[in-house]
């Protein structure tokens, strides 16, 4: 196999994961509130990849500096990510919020030109344009007057930035420690502590009892975050930010399909039209 399409197959497959993972979580909600279901999900993935550690996890790990590149990069992805599209969502609606999330690859392609000195052509540049206004179509749908207040852009936008930093932050964590397991393991334990801590200051107290389908649902979501960390991680170990993280990005075009083949959405010409796009840029960027 050509090397150059083993990153573009993982984070092929990193897409498939997380546009499934919507789905699956639009499920939990009829069970639990969306904070509990993205700490459930978390702690999902903390479960699966320390339960990998045995066969995974090398004590000279602990010892590389790259490990506190990935416990920084658990600052603020997936836990601040998450919940600040979780407002965004509450507070602006679905459509504005994920149309503008969806200009993550575009700060992910900036920091890693200006930081990581990776080269992008015009070819690529119109690629990852392409696919992030195609999932901008494949977001948008009509709704009624704004009701939410300019300020709410910040949520967004701020979803939308650190999810470019991660890829910039993954990237330069596995240059110093190739491995995305442990990216994986070390991110995903310090978000997990961090939504327990942030939802026990909010709510009051933990969720001890649940109701098993919220349980089982969120769990599920969480083995699709699990597994689509993982090939994230693996698409950049090998793979550069600019052509891996719009890539990624198309993660909407999954859920539509899903959404489509179970009826929990028409097909529609913008439908079309966002997918044409989509698929358009990533021709283009795969050619590079």
């Amino acid at each position: 196999m050509d090397e150059a399409l083993v990153p573009i197959l993982y984070a092929a497959f990193a897409a498939f994961c997380f546009g499934g993972q919507v789905v699956v979580t639009m499920r939990s909600f009829t069970h639990v509130d969306p904070q509990t279901s993205s700490m459930i999900s978390i702690g999902t993935c903390v479960v699966i990849f320390w339960l990998l550690s045995p066969f995974l996890l090398k004590a000279e790990y602990l010892a590389n500096p790259g490990m506190w590149v990935f416990f920084v990069n658990g600052l603020i992805h997936p836990l601040f990510s998450i919940y600040l599209a979780f407002e965004a969502t509450k507070r602006m609606g679905p459509t504005v919020s994920a149309t503008i999330s969806a200009t993550a690859p575009l700060f992910a392609t900036a920091g890693a030109v200006l930081v990581l000195g990776e080269h992008i052509t015009i070819v690529l540049l119109m690629g990852t344009i392409a696919t992030v206004v195609g999932i901008m179509v494949l977001s948008w749908r009509q709704q009624e007057d704004r009701d939410w207040a300019l300020w709410a852009l910040i949520l967004p936008i701020g979803a939308a930035v650190i999810r470019g930093v991660n890829h910039n932050l993954g990237k330069f964590g596995l240059e110093m420690l190739p491995s995305p397991y442990f990216a994986s393991f070390v991110s995903f334990t310090v978000s997990f502590i961090g939504s327990v801590l942030i939802y026990r200051l909010r709510i009051g107290s933990l969720p001890f009892i649940l109701p098993l389908r919220g349980l089982m649902w969120s769990g599920f979501s969480g083995a699709l975050i699990a597994m689509g960390a993982l090939s994230m991680y693996s698409a950049l170990n090998c793979g550069k930010v600019v052509v891996v993280s719009p890539i990624i990005a198309t993660f909407p075009v999954f859920t539509l399909v899903i959404s489509l083949l179970f009826r929990q959405e028409r097909f529609r010409l913008r439908i079309l039209v966002g997918v044409m796009l989509v698929m358009g840029g990533i021709i283009w960027i795969c050619i590079q």
